[in-house]
């Protein structure tokens, strides 16, 4: 018998939150903005959301008798459960507490458990008025692993109470068994509390006893202990150059280019302007300012905002910055006020300007296209990349020659958010992946998946060593994470949740070929899996913070990458091929906002740039490269960039 005393993980009562909503954001700024709602938190997070649930939250806390309580706001809905969670992924054995009072009796409230992420966890709750239900949440698959008749009152609270230890589990309702099962699916994990319908919480209490307490510590201590050695091993960020954007800066829409046809690169900054306000599927082009590495304005076009609100964006700008006339100097391309204006890369005079076509499809209330994003390809087969491609939100996609001649256009069940040019014959002439379509050189579509959702994030390379074909992998929301190969034929299918962002690189050494981070949003978010060339998964996990873009970062040099999160000196950094948080930025107050990776300074390995609307923070290594040479991935270039395009470094050369 264990006689060593009992140990709280976790005690909550709520009453270090203040009285009102639950801090939430159910918008889209989430998915490539590090942008936490404002308010405090405490130790939960909210690991699910919806567009739909705006504008109001999910989780409110209300004063009764001078005790704080936890009240889940929103009436039945069986496609997404309302979930905060707390504690430590290497909880194993332990007990946990929650006082609780349904307010209805259809839906589900209770608890959870040894919770992995929000698709993979023990749920228990009381269930349809009469049933306290034991679920085995697995992605797609919720089997009932036990359940009792049980008719609750909604006028009373119940002490729940759930016990494990190794793969049993019993249930207390009120002191008395009402239930167990075993199973040894998930022996570890955090703990929350779980609603579909509305609910009041008063209290939450984890204990361990001595056993199980010593086992979390040595287990929290060995991994802790290996990502300390592992960041040891690596550079630390040190900042290269830091400076302001006050009164111009952008949020998420940011090109880099060739603008002075030097080596060195120099930054444009979009700001946007909405055509209708709150409808974040029209937004336009407010002002642009081109800047060099130093942070000197080189020009402005338009008439810039000092203000976070109206810099940020949850779509794209349609903007890209390319040497489109061959004279050496990159021009930027860019889609505003109804027209396609070419300008001047030195000092941004416009060089052409070009009217977008009639599109009076029921998403564009103009008659004429605004457009929600500009590739550059090369259906011509000219000896480099010349043809336009714009497009509105979903339906209908232009393709043009460098003289704005109409090449072919195409409408689409879903075009997705950024198609993707590919010369997949090798015959000098690009095809593009629209949507769920392979188009040719033409516009005439040669095959189409005609999946559920949207095309998110498209990424085409030769991924998989085995096969001697490319292959197309798409994060494509409800439709999950996909492989297919250039003629369509189905790789792998992984649901996932809604997969929104996808990065390819060499994040691991010994798996062969290249692996796959994708990330969630909608629904169950922010939930990070990594998978091999073929897509299964390596590892699953979610992170306590969303903004997570997965940037392939080439910081060593070695042949072996990492993934960008976020700018957040708390939740941010870059994970490892093994999910572990290995690079950490600073404490020196610098913004967290934005992220991106790219070599800056031309030795092959990447800086990092953190920016907000107001200041840019450039990091690089604080030492140089341990091996003699560097290597050098190859990268999706500059002049297609996107927040909608999925991130690809193949191994390339060492330089």
């Amino acid at each position: 018998m264990n006689t060593s005393p009992t140990r709280t993980l976790a005690h909550e009562d709520f009453a270090d939150l203040a009285v009102g909503a639950f801090p939430s954001d159910y918008s889209p700024l989430g998915e490539y903005h590090y942008l936490p709602p404002a308010g405090k938190r405490g130790n939960w997070y909210q690991p699910t959301t919806s567009f739909g649930w705006r504008p109001h939250t999910a989780w409110m806390v209300f004063e009764d008798r001078g005790q704080h309580k936890m009240l889940q706001t929103f009436l039945p809905d069986k496609r997404f459960l309302r979930i905060l969670v707390t504690g430590d992924d290497a909880w194993g054995d332990y007990t946990l507490t929650v006082v609780l009072q349904p307010l209805r009796g259809d839906g589900f409230a209770g608890v959870l458990f040894r919770y992995q992420t929000s698709r993979t966890t023990y749920r228990l709750g009381f269930e349809g008025g009469n049933r306290l239900v034991l679920y085995k949440d697995d992605h797609r698959e919720h089997p009932v692993l036990a359940e009792a008749v049980f008719p609750y009152s909604c006028e009373r609270t119940y002490r729940m109470e759930v016990a494990m230890s190794g793969d049993h589990i019993t249930a207390r309702i009120d002191g008395a068994t009402v239930l167990e099962a075993r199973d040894g699916s998930y022996l570890h994990g955090r703990v929350g509390i779980v609603a579909n319908t509305t609910a009041i919480f008063e209290s939450l209490d984890v204990q361990a006893d001595g056993r199980a307490y010593a086992a979390y510590v040595q287990t929290r201590d060995r991994k802790q202990r290996e990502i300390d050695e592992a960041r040891e091993k690596l550079p630390r960020p040190v900042l290269w150059r830091k400076f302001s954007t006050k009164g111009f800066g952008a949020a998420r829409n940011i090109r880099f280019g060739h603008l002075r046809g030097r080596k060195e690169l120099d930054i444009v900054l979009a700001q946007p302007v909405p055509f209708i306000p709150g409808d974040d599927s029209m937004m336009g082009i407010r002002a642009l300012t081109a800047m060099d590495l130093e942070g000197n304005v080189l020009w402005q076009v338009g008439e810039p905002c000092d203000c976070l609100e109206d810099t940020l964006t949850t779509c794209d700008l349609p903007l890209q910055v390319y040497d489109i006339d061959g004279d050496g100097y990159d021009e930027v391309l860019c889609l505003k006020n109804f027209h396609l204006l070419v300008l001047n890369g030195q000092d941004g005079t416009i060089k052409n300007s070009f009217p977008l076509p009639p599109n009076p499809r029921e998403e564009n209330r103009f008659g004429r296209l605004m457009g929600d994003a500009i590739i550059i390809a090369n259906f011509r087969g000219r000896s480099g990349p010349r043809d336009i491609v714009v497009k509105n939100r979903y339906r209908q996609v232009w393709a043009y020659d460098d003289k704005w001649n109409l090449l072919w256009t195409n409408e689409f069940r879903n075009t997705g958010h950024f198609p993707v040019p590919y010369d997949f014959d090798g015959l000098g002439r690009d095809d593009m992946i629209v949507g769920y379509a392979r188009v040719g050189h033409d516009g005439a579509v040669k095959w189409n998946t005609g999946w559920e959702d949207h095309a998110d994030e498209i990424a085409i390379g030769r991924f998989d060593p085995s096969r001697d074909g490319l292959l197309i992998a798409m994060a494509a929301g409800e439709a999950g994470f996909n492989i297919l190969t250039s003629d369509g034929e189905v790789v792998c299918r992984r649901f996932l949740g809604h997969a929104q962002r996808l990065s390819a690189a060499r994040f691991r050494a010994d798996i062969e070929g290249i692996q796959f981070y994708v990330v969630t949003f909608w629904g169950q978010a922010g939930i990070v899996s990594l998978h091999d060339c073929r897509g299964n998964v390596l590892l699953e996990f979610e992170p306590t913070a969303t903004g997570t873009v997965l940037n392939p970062v080439n910081w060593a040099g070695d042949g072996v990458e990492l993934a960008l999160i976020s700018g957040s000196r708390e939740h941010g950094g870059m994970l490892d091929g093994y999910g572990r948080r290995v690079v950490e930025f600073p404490d020196d107050g610098h913004p967290q906002l934005c992220s991106e990776a790219l070599d800056l300074t031309g030795d092959a390995r990447d800086e990092v740039l953190l920016w907000d609307n107001e200041s840019m923070w450039i990091y690089t290594q604080d030492r140089t490269c341990p091996t003699e040479h560097v290597y050098k991935p190859v990268r999706y270039p500059h002049w297609n960039a996107s927040n909608y395009r999925a991130e690809i470094s193949l191994p390339g050369r060492i330089s």
